[in-house]
């Protein structure tokens, strides 16, 4: 089911006092709101589906595969690599998102049961999985589990946004978790800033 995701003006005020460069930026781009899904099954393979394509030929694989399977887990695992490439997945997202069905009909992932879980425990179930690595992870916590401390270093956007913020040319793992280490624990709402930076246009 899909949701929006925002922020209270205490945190939005309680990181602009941990870091005060992000005010301008602020100003400029006003409220940010997002939205999210908060099945864990059917958002993990549109994460899957979205991979390495651009935003609107993600959304149309993602609409001829659901029309097709409606995310059924049965269909989904018996289906041929042809039924699945038909939708505009390649061979390896048509194993990937078959892998996930299977876990979800084998319970080897119990995802009705992962928003009770730690972020840490999350990435452990998750990463077990073929296609999954650490940024998926990262923006499932995010746009799945709603969590509010996520940074992700793997993400362009945000390494992009950080690197206008604090105008350096690169960001390195050192630099990153001292940034990480400074605005904890608002790191989400941090991270919708630094996607806000990055594709802004003077």
């Amino acid at each position: 089911m899909n949701r929006s995701i925002s922020f209270e003006p205490v945190e939005v005020k309680q990181l602009l006092q941990k870091e005060p460069l992000f005010l301008p930026w602020v100003n400029k781009i006003g409220d940010v709101v997002r939205i999210g899904n908060d099945d864990a099954y059917t958002s993990l393979i549109d994460s899957i589906l979205a991979q390495q394509v651009s935003g609107s030929a993600a959304a149309s694989i993602t609409k001829r595969f659901s029309d097709k399977f409606n995310y059924e887990a049965k269909a989904i695992v018996n289906a041929s690599l042809d039924d699945l490439r038909a939708c505009g997945l390649s061979g390896n997202k048509a194993k990937y998102v078959q892998g996930i069905a299977k876990a979800k009909l084998d319970k080897t992932v119990p995802f009705e049961q992962l928003h009770e879980k730690s972020d840490q425990e999350i990435a452990q179930h998750l990463l077990k999985l073929k296609g999954v690595g650490p940024w998926t992870v990262d923006m499932m916590l995010i746009f799945t589990f709603f969590r509010k401390d996520v940074l992700s270093y793997p993400d362009f956007g945000i390494r992009k946004g950080i690197c206008r913020l604090y105008g350096i040319d690169t960001l390195d793992q050192k630099c990153y978790e001292q940034i990480r280490t400074k605005l904890t624990p608002h790191l989400t709402l941090a991270s919708f800033w630094f996607w806000e930076i990055a594709g802004f246009k003077e």
